[in-house]
């Protein structure tokens, strides 16, 4: 795996700068090794922002969560050809609209402990974005419940914020082996303190 930076860098505190030549070689080779990282670390993440590899500017990858829960709640198999094509690419994001209904889900980061810890953060469950697309198109995306929160959470990396800010108390987080066992144990997620 290409290094991943870690909570307490730098890198990931700055807010990131507008992308301006989507289709150079440079910007091409970034969304490749960010794709490359996704792919590799398939079970462990939805997303990955260009800060947390060393570069300062607005492009994330996002797991489209939406399309796969079409799949997992038939209890069907994702297709090659839609797993193939389950991260989407993001460059220069606009915030258009943010729901005004929250959700709480249980995230975690790369940049934190390697994606080994995770905590509830409380996020609208919608948002609305514009942006490009690796071409160079222009597109808009709504993003709900899950997907929204990992939208937000990588728009959160353009700005320099992880989110551990956003957990209130150290024992709202959690190894992520000891919350796969709780999850085992109980069938749910631990109570929030």
């Amino acid at each position: 795996m290409d290094k991943v930076l870690q909570i307490g860098e730098s890198n990931l505190e700055k807010k990131s700068k507008p992308v301006k030549d989507i289709r150079s070689t440079d910007t091409q080779k970034l969304i490749d090794q960010l794709l490359s990282i996704c792919q590799s670390e398939e079970k462990k993440t939805g997303g990955l922002a260009a800060p947390q590899i060393g570069e300062n500017i607005q492009i994330f990858v996002a797991r489209r969560a939406d399309i796969e829960d079409k799949y997992l709640d038939k209890d069907k198999k994702v297709p090659k050809e839609i797993r193939e094509n389950l991260w989407e690419v993001i460059i220069n994001p606009e915030v258009l609209e943010l729901g005004k209904k929250k959700s709480t889900y249980w995230e975690g980061c790369l940049s934190v402990k390697n994606g080994e810890v995770f905590g509830p953060v409380k996020r609208p469950s919608m948002v609305r974005i514009r942006y490009k697309d690796r071409t160079g198109k222009e597109k808009e995306l709504t993003a709900k419940n899950f997907f929204a929160h990992i939208v937000l959470h990588e728009l959160d990396h353009l700005k320099g914020i992880l989110f551990v800010k956003y957990i209130d108390k150290l024992t709202n987080l959690w190894k992520s082996r000891d919350l796969d066992k709780y999850l085992e144990e109980y069938g749910d997620f631990p109570e929030v303190i």
